[in-house]
């Protein structure tokens, strides 16, 4: 009787459960170009609410689900169409109705190549084809790294894909979530038609007290079947029914402002080759914050922003509005003078430049371990074996500083018995001294070709290991 009673319990609440799910109409008529993909897209939308358990999927090519009463059941309707509809003009009241009232309306790929003769959709999807100047693979950024579905496919990633270009697109309505790396294509293939190079792929918005969700891409079957598109595709879904939260609002382009180079502690002055910066500034990304952890390599564009010395793109360790941490080249010529700028979608700082020195040492963080004295660094200058700029240090071989620095530990100098790049981290130096039987607080500085590092305190109560440091990557 009691395992009845589970029974029952349990049917009841998956039942419960099963009712309570959200509802999306996928439409994917065609008055014009039929995309393949079309059964895949289907497939794939039913496999995302199937797997997550938060929505159903029914698919039609039936227009005339497009109404009061027909969309009634639902709380999102989704596009894969092109042509120009057959829809009444009480169909597109009540389509513009539904999606004030707050449901979802999303679309994809050929759903900005429909409704042309309907300026209201224009509107409401925010934006109209304009060709497709490339079809093959391309590297896209995600800009908005905080939207639904894609913190864990930021800051980037590749796909072959059929590439559109937009007219009537304006940031002023829409909020930019992933945009095309204009370095992976060709500016001068035939068909480009945007001269401001802002090449915006996916975005969202919203209407009245709906929202709206939209993405160029899904031409090939892969782009369905992709788990990162299947990934990203899964927040915008849920978002769209209303069960999870995002911030839609436009977000127009501001021009990114330079206001200093400096060292990580934040110090003016000459920079180093292979040295972490600070770029601080305003509008230095579209509004976005995102530190690029573990990517591996690090990434030449966070979030839209990219940073150029003398026209070379940095690695970048982290982009917010108002500052950026990236790495200097290794090689750098000491004694020169180059040029940095910060690139924010399509609009660009003026140049800001910098002098470089052999060094421009600056500590981080340290901890005492095992007798030892473990430091970290930046700016110490050139190293043997060199190290790819943005690329993780080898554990071996090991890269070692051709001019070790001289520590002073408490006014007096240490012996440095080790002194090169860290293994495992980017762009971080390591110096080993020995730190005896000394008790306290120690208060300690370097210098590497005349020129001093900032002073750091380490604790005399400080335990730990190497890992401990405070330096985040």
């Amino acid at each position: 009787m009691l395992l009845l009673l589970r029974l029952a319990i349990l049917m009841t609440a998956l039942t419960a459960q099963a009712s309570a799910a959200r509802q999306i109409l996928f439409v994917t008529h065609s008055a014009g170009f039929r995309h393949d993909s079309i059964p895949v897209a289907v497939r794939a939308m039913e496999d995302i609410g199937r797997r997550t358990g938060a929505f159903t999927v029914t698919a039609t090519e039936d227009l005339s689900a497009i109404s009061a009463a027909g969309l009634a059941a639902y709380d999102a309707v989704f596009l894969f169409t092109s042509g120009e509809l057959a829809l009444s003009d009480q169909q597109k009241r009540d389509l513009l109705a539904y999606v004030r009232s707050g449901k979802g309306f999303g679309g994809a790929h050929s759903a900005t190549d429909t409704l042309y003769s309907w300026g209201e959709y224009g509107e409401l999807i925010g934006a109209y084809f304009d060709g497709h100047p490339w079809v093959q693979e391309v590297s896209i950024d995600i800009e908005d790294p905080d939207f639904p579905g894609h913190r864990g496919v930021a800051p980037s990633f590749r796909m072959v894909e059929e590439i559109y270009q937009f007219r009537e697109f304006s940031r002023d309505r829409v909020r930019v979530l992933q945009t095309l790396d204009t370095a992976t294509v060709d500016l001068r293939a035939a068909g480009v038609n945007r001269a401001d190079g802002d090449f915006a792929l996916t975005w969202c918005r919203p209407y009245g007290q709906g929202r709206v969700f939209y993405t160029a891409l899904g031409h090939f079957d892969e782009t369905w079947r992709n788990t990162r598109f299947q990934q990203m595709l899964e927040g915008a879904l849920q978002w769209l029914v209303g069960d999870v939260a995002a911030n839609a609002a436009p977000r127009t382009a501001e021009a990114p402002v330079v206001t200093a180079v400096r060292t990580p502690d934040g110090r003016d002055g000459v920079q180093a080759p292979g040295a972490l910066v600070r770029i601080d500034g305003v509008h230095l990304t579209s509004g976005s914050t995102f530190r690029a952890e573990g990517t591996g390599a690090l990434p030449r564009r966070l979030a839209g922003t990219r940073v150029e010395l003398d026209g070379r793109p940095l690695p970048l360790l982290s982009v917010a509005p108002e500052r950026i941490e990236a790495l200097l080249p290794g090689d750098l010529r000491p004694g020169g003078i180059a040029a940095v700028t910060v690139s924010v979608v399509n609009r660009t700082t003026v140049p800001v430049t910098v002098p470089i020195a052999a060094a421009a040492p600056t500590l981080l963080g340290g901890v005492r371990l095992n007798g030892a004295l473990v430091l970290y660094a930046t700016g110490l200058g050139e190293v043997t074996p060199a190290v790819g700029d943005g690329q993780v240090t080898p554990l071996a071989p090991l890269s070692v500083l051709r001019q070790m620095p001289v520590l002073r530990v408490n006014g007096a100098e240490a012996t440095v018995f080790f002194g090169g790049l860290a293994p495992a981290l980017i762009g971080v130096y390591q110096v080993n001294a020995m730190a005896g039987d000394l008790e306290g607080a120690l208060e300690v500085e370097l210098e590497t070709a005349g020129v001093l590092s900032n002073r750091l305190v380490i604790p005399g109560s400080q335990t730990g290991s190497a890992a401990d440091s405070v330096l985040g990557q």
